[in-house]
């Protein structure tokens, strides 16, 4: 896929609270009807998925994307914007469902809803649109999550203190402030050697190359407002699954290398939905789709077989 079409498909659009939202849209390369709306981890931005994107369009689908409120080209909510913050999951929740029903719900034209809807999703993009599932806001046909966001690897006596100095800083208007030891985007800083993310340095550093061409894309660390909204979405999602979920047929990649994401809970919660299948990706970081070549034939392996069951 070249930049130049890349470019032609996106577009901005305004949610109901005013929030200004960078879209996505790009046909399949042989007219299919099948849909895949493509989801992001916290960082992320369009223009980070090309590769997949086209993989996605040669494999027949039509591909929907957004970048969510605070990050890629989409508005932030502080004056420093590479501050990573949302006030409460509840509010990507309501960006997702405005997706689906105002924006791709009128694109086909004639109304009529023809073709498959798959949703497909990675990290905290795999959160949301697994709360979004679960609780009815959204209604996918199939459902794809690549190394969700269940929770995060915190674990024993530092929970409790995480979570209530994250509750504390935010209820004393702090929510604002860098988690300890985080900060601002500096490109001087990003270093392939021992990153968590990916064992492809080819990959990695076209991540980066393209936050360079276009700086706005930058996102820093998270702050104590993004952790909190975080642990209680984590509380909330957990309930969600015990309580008899009804979904559609899941395929659950976990990472099993992976050290941002809890693996732990993947595999708990792949148990608990009533139709979900895990693969256990070995010597995969956190982003299997910018992993090495043989990391991502696993993926599409699976991701083909899946599909192709519809």
């Amino acid at each position: 896929m070249g930049m130049e079409s890349f470019d032609t498909a996106i577009r901005y659009e305004t949610t109901p609270d005013g929030t200004r939202l960078r879209i996505g849209h790009w046909p399949s390369d042989n007219g299919g009807n099948r849909r895949i709306v493509l989801c992001h981890g916290r960082t992320e931005f369009l223009e980070k998925y090309t590769e997949t994107i086209g993989e996605l369009a040669a494999r027949g689908f039509e591909v929907w994307s957004m970048d969510w409120r605070g990050q890629g080209a989409s508005d932030r909510a502080l004056k420093n914007p590479y501050k990573g913050y949302i006030d409460r999951f509840e509010s990507y929740i309501a960006d997702l469902a405005w997706f689906f029903d105002t924006i791709i719900g009128s694109s086909d034209g004639d109304g009529d809803g023809d073709g498959e809807t798959l949703l497909m999703a990675h990290s905290m993009g795999g959160h949301i649109t697994l709360r979004a599932v679960l609780e009815g806001r959204v209604k996918p046909d199939r459902f794809i999550l690549s190394a969700p966001m269940i929770d995060l690897p915190v674990a024993g006596i530092g929970r409790p203190a995480i979570t209530a100095l994250s509750w504390a800083m935010t209820g004393i208007g702090l929510g604002g402030r860098y988690v300890v030891g985080t900060g601002d985007y500096d490109p001087a800083r990003v270093k392939f050697d021992g990153n968590p993310l990916t064992g492809d340095r080819t990959r990695f550093n076209a991540i980066h190359a393209a936050i360079a061409v276009n700086p706005v894309m930058a996102l820093g660390g998270p702050t104590f407002g993004w952790l909190n909204a975080t642990l209680r979405s984590v509380r909330v999602l957990r309930g969600l699954s015990q309580a008899s979920p009804r979904t559609c047929p899941t395929l659950l990649f976990t990472a099993m290398a992976d050290t941002v994401v809890s693996v732990t809970a993947q595999t708990e919660m792949g148990a608990a939905l009533p139709d979900c299948e895990q693969v256990q990706v070995i010597d995969a970081h956190h982003e299997i789709l910018h992993e090495t070549d043989a990391i991502r034939q696993q993926f599409w392996g699976a991701f083909d077989e899946f599909t192709s069951a519809a």
